[in-house]
């Protein structure tokens, strides 16, 4: 199984990219899933479909799926009661399994773990990850580190705090810890598939203005010190050759910004996609999957 991950700025046209990409993939015969790991899903709107909580079929080897963020905020919520029941009562707060995943960076926490469940199963030739545009693979990168930290911690605290812990619930403490490591293990396969480019490829999309081309640079430098490999870039709403002033000005200005993206990644694959002048919806996506792909000029993945 090998994954692509999608990522870049809010509102550049990362989610048409990743159904796109599914599309493509599937075409080809490969069984592929489109994995919305951003809240503010958009996956039914672009393949013009209602698919619920659990991944669905789109065509033949095409299945999309956007995680119900409330109904797995639930279920992440039980898997590591003991964690959050500790965290928690130290604070003296309670915080009800529906409302949990309304928490500052749980989503994070809970699309790894379910995207990590979605790799054991190994049901796909290929997951596209549509991801948030905060970039969420850099928790991913990050959170082994921290949860390895904090077994440590727990680790050393264990003589002086588990037992205390036993008192309040025969067990605790250790369940405390089993969760602690079952965490960190998924996150560290994450991880470790993320930096290995036979498992997974890296995908920036972004427009040529200022701000997203800034950002980009951004996100692939921050990713790349995480050891990560940014494959490819693709340059989405460009505009085609026009006479009107408005349109020529607007061409030279991202001229401009191709050529910097042009200079600052030639070991990458900088793919051109055009302005298509309206929503890419439905059977559209077909024609986007071939400016990507097709002709070897695109990211193969």
């Amino acid at each position: 199984m090998k994954l692509i991950y999608v990522a870049g700025k809010g509102g550049v046209g990362k989610s048409v990219c990743s159904a796109a990409s599914g599309i493509w993939k599937a075409h080809d015969g490969e069984e592929t899933l489109v994995f919305s790991m951003d809240p503010a899903h958009s996956l039914s709107d672009i393949f013009q479909i209602d698919l619920g909580s659990h991944p669905r079929e789109i065509r033949e080897h095409l299945y999309a799926y956007e995680p119900d963020l409330a109904m797995e905020a639930g279920s992440f919520f039980r898997r590591y009661r003991s964690i959050f029941t500790a965290l928690f009562g130290l604070f003296e707060v309670e915080v009800k399994p529906e409302d949990f995943g309304k928490m500052p960076g749980v989503s994070e926490l809970i699309f790894m773990d379910k995207l990590n469940d979605i790799c054991a199963d190994k049901k796909y030739d290929y997951v596209i990850i549509d991801s948030a545009p905060t970039a969420m693979v850099l928790p991913l990168l990050q959170l082994p580190t921290i949860t390895t930290g904090f077994v440590t911690k727990l680790l050393g605290m264990r003589n002086r705090w588990m037992g205390m812990l036993d008192l309040l619930q025969p067990g605790f403490g250790d369940r405390i810890l089993s969760e602690i490591r079952m965490m960190r293990m998924k996150a560290e396969a994450m991880r470790l598939a993320l930096i290995d480019p036979e498992a997974s490829s890296i995908t920036i999309v972004t427009i040529p203005e200022k701000a997203a081309v800034e950002e980009s640079h951004r996100l692939i430098e921050t990713v790349e010190a995480h050891g990560v490999t940014v494959s490819t870039v693709i340059i989405n709403h460009v505009i085609q050759d026009c006479d009107c002033r408005f349109c020529r000005e607007k061409k030279a200005s991202q001229t401009a910004y191709i050529q910097e993206l042009r200079e600052s990644y030639i070991e990458k694959k900088i793919i051109i996609l055009p302005d298509y002048g309206g929503e890419v919806l439905g059977e559209a996506l077909m024609k986007m999957a071939e400016d990507i792909y097709a002709n070897d000029i695109a990211a193969t993945g």
